[in-house]
């Protein structure tokens, strides 16, 4: 057990008390940086009655102060991170090797903020002046009981923020600002405390080193566990074709827009929807048939490969295409090529489809059966 600090919950806020002298590198705006004076870190609930985060000073850094001192702690000694999610759903892994102990405590949602590097900005920052982001947030707080010198606290930095995009990227939650996997969220925090008085001092964290390999499956494991806590992500919410497409924007009323552009060559099969309801109804209906979500995920997959260069659209096109005609199944043990005569697959129109599109061109043909 990791008796370097304790933890108690207090107004929706977790304390996490250090027993001894810590040495300390937070991302907070509040005694952030490397750190050799503080006695406190706080994960704060920053949400008001009415679900709405609610800011107690100008400035984020001023927002974190005055929560800290409302908990009766002093901001001079204290960092802070903030977060929407409810902090009594954290998670909490602890591994040991031999006199070394790592625990990672991990709030997390980002079904509303999910990012991958590089995706289109929410703000700019001028002046010290930008705007609030959507909730959502993965904050991490990672305890050591050995001391760790300067370059090792970086080092850990480093692996912790590899293992959280690591933990999310494996259940394929998708980026809410592109058709990227994300990786965290664009707010995530990390608050990281080696024991300054430690029976053994630590030089690195790297992936290769006992340390590394504790902070690795202990982060993965709490961010894992976080998530499925705070918004039930995990395997069973992910299999589904909704969740494998939304983020590529393939949902139901994608769909309606596109069977309303190219109604005349769906009606060539006798395909027709009445409403947008009746096609999302159907979509529903095999939101869950096992076949179909993991044709969809592989086609998906070809899809990513081909926007990170990793293949051609020409290839991907004609693969993707004989991957669901000759994978899906239809009924009584047929895969789908059975269900419509082979010009279905040979319309002069779909020439021009691009990948995406011949996707949803065979999604539509499969939910019409």
């Amino acid at each position: 057990m990791n008796t370097f600090f304790t933890c108690e919950q207090k107004l929706g806020n977790t304390i996490f008390t250090f027993s001894q002298k810590a040495k300390v590198l937070s991302t907070s705006p509040l005694n952030g940086g490397l750190t050799r004076h503080l006695s406190h870190a706080v994960n704060i609930n920053c949400m008001n009655g009415s679900y709405e985060c609610k800011m107690l000073g100008d400035t984020y850094e001023k927002d974190l102060a005055a929560h800290v001192h409302a908990l009766g702690l002093s901001p001079s000694c204290t960092t802070a991170l903030s977060t929407a999610a409810w902090t009594e759903l954290r998670a909490i892994e602890e591994v040991c090797f031999r006199d070394l102990t790592v625990t990672a405590v991990v709030t997390g949602g980002i079904d509303s903020n999910g990012m991958h590097p590089g995706d289109p900005a929410s703000y700019y920052e001028e002046d010290g002046n930008y705007e609030m982001p959507l909730p959502g947030t993965i904050n991490i707080f990672l305890f050591i009981n050995q001391n760790l010198t300067d370059t090792a606290m970086s080092r850990a930095l480093m692996l912790c923020g590899e293992s959280k995009a690591a933990a999310v990227s494996q259940l394929l939650l998708g980026s809410c600002y592109s058709e990227e996997i994300a990786t965290g969220s664009g707010t995530d925090g990390i608050v990281i405390a080696s024991n300054l008085c430690g029976t053994r001092t630590l030089t690195d964290a790297s992936g290769h080193s006992k340390l590394g390999e504790l902070i690795g499956k202990s982060v993965k494991s709490a961010v894992k566990q976080a998530l499925l806590n705070q918004t039930a992500a995990s395997g069973p919410r992910q299999f589904l074709l909704s969740a494998r497409t939304a983020r590529y924007k393939i949902t139901p009323a994608t769909l309606w827009e596109f069977y309303i552009e190219y109604r005349e060559i769906f009606n060539n099969f006798k395909i027709s929807f009445e409403m947008p309801s009746l096609l999302e109804q159907k979509f529903l209906t095999h939101n869950r048939t096992s076949n179909l979500v993991l044709c969809v995920s592989l086609y998906l997959h070809l899809m990513d490969q081909v926007r990170w260069e990793l293949i051609m659209e020409p290839e991907a096109i004609r693969e993707g295409k004989h991957l669901l005609i000759y994978g899906l199944y239809w009924k009584d043990g047929d895969f789908f090529e059975k269900a419509y005569p082979a010009k279905a697959w040979e319309q002069p129109g779909l020439l021009h489809f691009s990948l995406k599109e011949q996707l949803m061109y065979l999604l539509l043909l499969y939910i019409a059966i």
